[in-house]
């Protein structure tokens, strides 16, 4: 009898070498693992993570792995746990074809069971590609969005984030060294411990709450356990992902199964999502880098600003936080769930060079007239162009676009100024876009500037660019790092 979906899945995870990935892909999930780290550094005195870290000391256990912004280690699962929330907290992380944060639960989860374990570089930097694979090809097997009778975008009505507990129990299961049949349990385990969808309020909000769009804890828990119940020796169905049925209780409108093993081991997906240089909506950072680029040529100042209408992506003006952005924040631990997606907040904070990171969140930040006495100048509409690209994307076999197009018209001085783009800094698609260290190296001097030196950021830096050459993770990096 031929092997099914989740087998061959479970067999290719189980048994890859680091030797099998290409040198691209290696040095791009390097790149991917530091700028996921920075996200969590960087978010580890944010309130929401200060709450987390009250959750974990009622918790105890085991001194095995860092969390950010503690000042003591815990068990790898409830690393893995927290860690996943708190690098997705500034929504810094990166972002698949602009639709999906995932390599957070990946991260987490290997920098964790490396901490654990002592493991290698190699190994680590095998488990996070793996575990990032098999997620990104089950987000892509999702369709979540489809164009209606009407030509209007038509989201799914359930959604959710629990499909990444199968990548995440993948990376955990090729640290702990899970064999061939306990791989293929722990996915089927995954199909009884992941979060379910819940019914899909995003594009009606005006406020996010505290687990913004997705249970990023829960679900990076449910992939840790079920390969740490695999390991001690629990078994299940070994078919979740054949025929639909995780896909579909995840709450997608169909799924496109053929695209979980095409090209498998060929084709490395992490090398298409994105790196993100500001702590905001990827829909933001096009309009952000139009907005900046044009201050800086024209020699002009936040106050010359008359007004300005930015024209963004169609799938980000669905949503009400764009068409309707709020005009002011609450201070609470929401603020930067919600900020991210409030366009004229940050277009002010960019104008007035204030740094990308948490600051932007900070109460001072949150309160200050001049920031949103300039956020009233921006109004925001759809892109034209970018329906077009996506009407065009929704057509092709993976229904994904791999380009951000956005336009700005700015007022300024008694002229007007316009700009466009059609890839924004961080997308791999291009070659004037595409992050690199040293891209990322200056987002670490940014976000991190308050939390260590230079020389700690520079040599932190380098550890990661050379991770495959670690042969002790936790003898070899101190991630506790506290303020």
């Amino acid at each position: 009898m031929s092997k099914n979906i989740t087998q061959t899945i479970a067999d290719f995870a189980s048994s890859t070498r680091f030797e099998d990935l290409p040198s691209d892909v290696v040095d791009y999930a390097k790149l991917l693992i530091l700028d996921t780290l920075i996200c969590g550094l960087s978010a580890g005195r944010m309130p929401r993570t200060v709450m987390m870290h009250r959750l974990l000391d009622e918790f105890g256990g085991k001194e095995e792995s860092v969390v950010f912004g503690s000042r003591r280690r815990y068990p790898a699962a409830l690393a893995s746990m927290a860690n996943a929330e708190i690098m997705n907290c500034l929504d810094a992380d990166d972002t698949f074809f602009t639709s999906s944060h995932f390599a957070a639960f990946n991260v987490a989860t290997a920098l964790a069971e490396a901490e654990r374990s002592n493991a290698s570089g190699k190994d680590l930097v095998l488990a996070v590609v793996l575990g990032f694979d098999i997620n990104a090809r089950i987000n892509l097997a999702s369709e979540v969005i489809r164009q209606n009778e009407d030509g209007e975008l038509q989201w799914a009505e359930l959604q959710g984030m629990g499909f990444a507990a199968m990548g995440t129990a993948v990376t955990s299961g090729v640290l702990r060294g899970l064999d061939r049949e306990q791989m293929r349990n722990a996915l089927g385990l995954v199909s009884y411990a992941a979060p379910n969808p819940v019914v899909n309020t995003t594009s009606a909000r005006r406020k996010h709450h505290s687990f913004k769009y997705a249970n990023y804890s829960g679900t990076a828990f449910a992939g840790v356990m079920s390969a740490m119940l695999a390991g001690q020796g629990y078994n299940a169905e070994q078919s979740c992902l054949d025929a639909a049925a995780f896909i579909r209780a995840q709450g997608c409108l169909a799924s496109v199964d053929e695209l979980l093993l095409e090209d498998l081991g060929r084709k490395w997906w992490i090398t298409e999502t994105a790196i993100k240089f500001y702590p905001s909506c990827r829909y933001t950072h096009g309009p952000i880098d139009m907005l900046t680029s044009l201050m800086a040529e024209e020699g002009l100042k936040a106050d010359d600003i008359e007004e300005s209408t930015i024209f963004i992506n169609p799938m980000g003006y669905a949503l009400l936080f764009f068409r309707e952005p709020a005009k002011s924040l609450d201070i609470d631990h929401c603020a930067p769930s919600s900020g991210a997606f409030n366009i004229p907040y940050v277009m002010a904070l960019a104008a007035l060079g204030r740094r990308p990171g948490p600051g932007w969140y900070s109460e001072e930040s949150l309160k200050d007239p001049q920031v949103w006495s300039l956020a009233s100048r921006f109004k925001v509409a759809p892109d034209e162009q970018g329906q077009r690209e996506i009407v065009a994307a929704l057509g092709e076999k993976i229904r994904r676009f791999r380009k951000t197009p956005a336009s700005i018209l700015v007022k300024a001085r008694g002229n007007e100024y316009r700009r466009s783009i059609e890839y924004v800094a961080g997308d791999p698609w291009s070659d004037a876009t595409r992050a690199n260290w040293d891209s990322v190296t200056g987002k670490f001097r940014q976000f991190c500037h308050d939390l260590l030196s230079p020389q700690q950021i520079d040599r932190l830096a380098g550890q990661f660019r050379d991770l495959d050459q670690i042969t002790h993770f936790r003898d070899e990096i101190d991630l506790l790092v506290v303020p």
